[in-house]
């Protein structure tokens, strides 16, 4: 080959990597045909698969018998990555975890798309998430962290669709705190958060060490599996007793539900599955003329804020955010290096922090 076709094909190869690399080319714009690169740079066909070669060898294209030529998931890279959380109105644990996240993806040398979702109503927060997922889907991100839909009763149809946009997209999915398949069952997608299940089991241990015989969990409906998971190791921890975890299926403020559910089942103990709820749940007892921790126990689930402003403080698992923070940005850098790695779920360890809500019972 001549110097002067060596210079025109290695001319070619660098003009189309500079606009692979400036996003030029992805799914409004397809890469162009051999035909079209034979136009453009007015060259043999000889010479344009030279610069197709070149670009394969670096691993910016692959072509496709028939097919034609389409970038890799490497020449789509853009150094963006989304944090898709709806949940920071209702559960304190997801503002920390969203902070660290935007640090180390700071610190990674990656962008970090994170929308505003706050809005009380949960329809219109899965409304927004899926406007949101949308996208950036169309902004192009490389990964994404999600934390799952809840509180409405098609939520896991709603996180499947999340799931199938970006799966469309191929952009790799990392669950944050909750799985969008309830147990026993287990979604494709690594999960980053702690063994809810283990979690509740002991603080079951907990309560029943302290003297609780009657102890109820506290929780609304379709909320996300990982609540389920607590309720689930609570009522294993308390199989045995009189009501083994039997839930209350109502707002913490709810003063009728709470009142009745009192009457009835006489509890010495309920756990909420936050802090939050189980802080409204304290006040809710108080106007109802139960004192804690001497006439009921309470305890929650979180260790952020809540549980050391509320009198008396509360006992709860402790959520270790920043670490779980870092083990999902981890997850997600890991599956976009490799996309076929098997799913993997890492959960971080939840110690159990006991305070005065949970003072042992007289004798």
């Amino acid at each position: 080959m001549t110097k002067v076709a060596t210079q025109k094909y290695q001319s070619i190869f660098r003009e189309l990597r500079d606009d692979i690399v400036a996003g030029r080319y992805g799914s409004n714009r397809p890469f162009p045909s051999e035909a079209a690169l034979m136009r453009r740079f007015a060259v043999s066909r000889h010479t344009v698969l030279r610069a197709l070669r070149e670009l394969q060898s670096q691993g910016l294209v692959k072509r496709r018998q028939g097919a034609g030529t389409f970038l890799t998931r490497k020449a789509r890279e853009t150094r963006r990555l989304a944090l898709v959380i709806h949940g920071s109105d209702y559960c304190e644990i997801f503002s920390p975890i969203a902070r660290e996240v935007s640090h180390l993806c700071q610190a990674r040398g990656y962008t970090l798309l994170l929308g505003d979702i706050e809005f009380p109503d949960p329809r219109k927060r899965a409304a927004r998430v899926l406007e949101l997922v949308r996208e950036y889907v169309k902004q192009g991100v490389d990964g994404v962290i999600f934390q799952p839909i809840e509180l409405l009763n098609d939520a896991r149809s709603l996180n499947e669709e999340v799931c199938s946009i970006f799966d469309a997209a191929e952009v790799p999915v990392v669950l944050l705190d909750s799985d969008i398949t309830p147990s026993p069952g287990r979604s494709k997608y690594d999960l980053a958060g702690i063994n809810h299940f283990e979690a509740g089991r002991r603080l079951a241990d907990h309560l029943r060490a302290v003297g609780a015989h009657r102890v109820a969990y506290l929780m609304q409906a379709n909320r996300a599996p990982c609540v389920q998971d607590r309720w689930l190791g609570l009522k294993f921890g308390c199989e045995g007793l009189p009501l083994a975890a039997k839930p209350l299926l109502s707002e913490p403020d709810d003063l009728s539900a709470v009142r009745a559910f009192l009457r009835r089942h006489r509890p010495d103990a309920i756990a909420c599955y936050n802090d939050r709820q189980a802080a409204v749940l304290v006040q809710t007892l108080g106007t109802l003329g139960k004192k804690v921790p001497s006439d009921v126990l309470v305890a929650g689930f979180d260790d952020v804020n809540y549980a050391k402003l509320v009198v008396p403080q509360l006992t709860t698992l402790h959520q270790p955010c920043e670490e779980i923070a870092q083990t999902a940005v981890d997850l997600l850098l890991a599956r976009i290096a490799d996309p076929a790695l098997p799913p993997r779920e890492v959960f971080l360890s939840a110690p159990l922090v006991v305070r005065d809500s949970t003072k042992k019972m007289r004798k």
